[in-house]
């Protein structure tokens, strides 16, 4: 695997605060590093991976309940065990009291953009009864696998992470003009799926990207319970 420099800057102030500010915490920062290209391939980081995505799924459960002090320690735990298991600080610790918006940024950086990945496994693939939403958006669709298991409730898919379960197949969609539809995909799915993230594998179960997927919802209707 080769390398990379990768850059990003975040140019605005930082959390705002009741006590004087030093200039050094407003000013942008400008961070360039250089990371193994597809780092997330290797067997020895793959488990800070796995604890760090869990982390950051946890950031957006907190972000539906507009708990932002929850969400930023969620990201916050997710990027220090990167910063473990990549044996690198990736940034300066000054960072760590931006806001979750900037916070997010380094995940995309280090992730290569998975919100430009879409993972589907039921009626959003192609072919498929629903796929009529997200036909419009131009992009290359690839194959894969993630490793979890598929619930059904009422005929609806809803898939359950689990990174010690069999692999299931997907469908991917890669496209940049994801980010413009996210809203109304999620306003689709309706609150008995969330967003997460998850690790997109190849046959071999090398990790091939980190894309999006929609899985079973912590508050989708248990008829067994009657919750």
């Amino acid at each position: 695997m080769g390398t990379q420099n990768l850059t990003f800057t975040v140019s605005m102030p930082l959390l705002p605060e009741t006590r004087p500010m030093p200039a050094s915490r407003i000013t942008a920062m400008k961070i360039t590093k250089t990371v193994t290209g597809n780092w997330w391939q290797s067997r020895e980081i793959r488990p800070y991976l796995i604890e760090s995505i869990s982390h950051f799924n946890e950031a957006r459960v907190y972000s539906r309940k507009n708990d932002e002090i929850g969400r930023c320690e969620s990201i916050r735990k997710g990027l220090n065990i990167l910063r473990t298991g990549l044996n690198d600080d990736l940034y300066d610790d000054a960072f760590f009291d931006s806001r979750p918006d900037f916070l997010w940024q380094p995940i995309e950086w280090l992730f290569d953009h998975s919100s430009n990945r879409l993972a589907v496994y039921g009626t959003l693939r192609p072919g498929e009864s629903n796929h009529r939403v997200i036909e419009h958006i131009p992009g290359e669709w690839s194959s894969g696998f993630v490793h979890g298991y598929v619930e059904e409730y009422y005929g609806f898919p809803f898939f359950v992470w689990d990174a010690e379960a069999d692999k299931i197949p997907v469908e991917v969609l890669s496209s940049s003009e994801l980010c413009n539809s996210w809203e109304m995909i999620d306003r689709f799915e309706g609150r008995w799926y969330d967003r997460i993230l998850v690790p997109v594998c190849d046959s071999d179960d090398d990790i091939l990207f980190i894309a999006n997927i929609y899985c079973k919802s912590s508050r989708t209707f248990h008829p067994h319970n009657g919750s």
